[in-house]
């Protein structure tokens, strides 16, 4: 026999579950208390009864359904026999959205000419979840479908499969953008070299050096190399600008002050009040230290020191800041002309912001994958 559409919105059993079923109908025979349900000559509800009791050689029972609402049947029923989580449920709603139902009162013979389609919202009430929820899992199943049997069998949820299609996506994006950049030609206004910051030696002096060097413990020794090169990139009176966790702050300006003098400390918003967990010190951080140390005495123009971004651009490099942020950052301390230096320049997010201030960069990066995501971007700038 056929299987209901109405049937088809839930999953089958497991193959695990299916063989004790037979298992079970082979010893027992078919249990009397749970008839197949027949809705216009196909299965409404039953439809792994029915299958295991062919396998099993057993007759099943087969009884009409009597109501004026099979959907509902459908769904009350599946829902009290299993144990479904928030986003098994979305996939079912995602299914039924858009699907025609209705209730056929007094039997009547024009119900199938009546029936109106389900709306995602109302798909979401009849299985008792968020409409976020499956918006999520339609999202996934426009972008990853093979992620749906995941979240079916209740192995990832549908935030851990938006999130994984969503690295999918960057991840993409990233080989596509890093591909464009190792053919593209550098700048006459912009400049990006694959080098190692211990040894990079440039043939000119920078007015700045703004970056973002990596927070983590490990990294800590980079922050006297990038003082003692710093000293040597920079024009008398040029500044480090640079950003930092708040973790190692006494290490990092012990580190700074033998080669460089010391300034000012700004903030640097974290975007839209989101703030990251800092278990080791207990800590929900809403701001960034931004840590500015001059190459002599500082000569140039007044800056604030409270700097903003608009949002969190994660898309090119795990560590990435938005270009808004980032161009805040240049705008408070850079006059147009000015020659930016990023020394950890990652997807290269500093230098499209120099570039929309009327300013010069160059950046370096250990990682030719990620000088080439800088190239491909900056090649994009207008």
């Amino acid at each position: 026999m056929e299987y209901h559409e109405y049937a088809n919105l839930f999953p089958m059993m497991s193959a695990e579950e299916f063989t004790g079923l037979v298992a079970s109908m082979r010893q027992s025979g078919y249990d009397d208390n749970a008839p197949i349900i027949i809705y216009d000559g196909k299965i409404l509800d039953g439809r792994n009864r029915y299958k295991a009791a062919q396998e099993a050689g057993v007759t099943p029972i087969l009884l009409p359904y009597q109501g004026d609402d099979p959907l509902q049947f459908v769904i009350r029923h599946n829902l009290n026999r299993r144990h479904l989580n928030e986003s098994q449920r979305a996939v079912i709603a995602g299914r039924l959205a858009n699907m025609k139902a209705g209730r056929n009162w007094n039997n009547s013979a024009n119900w199938q000419n009546n029936k109106k389609q389900v709306t995602q919202p109302e798909a979401a009430d009849m299985l008792n979840i968020s409409p976020r929820t499956v918006a999520r899992v339609k999202a996934v199943e426009r972008g990853a479908p093979d992620l749906i049997p995941q979240i079916e069998s209740g192995k990832m949820s549908a935030h851990e499969a938006q999130k994984t299609m969503k690295a999918r996506e960057r991840t993409e994006a990233r080989a596509k953008t890093a591909e464009a950049g190792s053919i593209a030609p550098n700048s006459t206004i912009w400049n990006v070299i694959c080098a190692d910051i211990m040894t990079w030696n440039p043939d000119l002096k920078y007015d700045i050096i703004v970056t973002d060097p990596p927070y983590p413990r490990e990294y800590l020794p980079l922050w006297e190399v990038l003082a003692y090169q710093a000293a040597k990139w920079l024009k008398p009176g040029g500044l480090v600008v640079a950003m930092s966790g708040q973790s190692y702050l006494p290490e990092i300006h012990a580190a700074m002050s033998k080669h460089l003098t010391y300034w000012w400390e700004c903030a640097y918003l974290t975007p839209g009040g989101q703030s990251a967990q800092i278990f080791p010190r207990s800590v929900n951080p809403f701001w960034k230290p931004l840590l500015v140390y001059c190459n002599g005495e500082y000569t140039g123009k007044w800056f604030g020191d409270v700097c903003k971004s608009s949002g969190n651009d994660k898309d090119y490099h795990v560590w990435g800041q938005s270009v808004s942020g980032m161009a805040d950052v240049i705008r408070r301390f850079c006059e147009p002309g000015y020659r930016v230096l990023d020394p950890f320049c990652g997807a290269g997010t500093t230098g499209i912001a120099a570039i929309s201030e009327g300013c010069y960069f160059t950046g370096i990066d250990n990682d030719q994958e990620q000088v080439n995501i800088s190239i491909g971007r900056l090649s994009e700038c207008k």
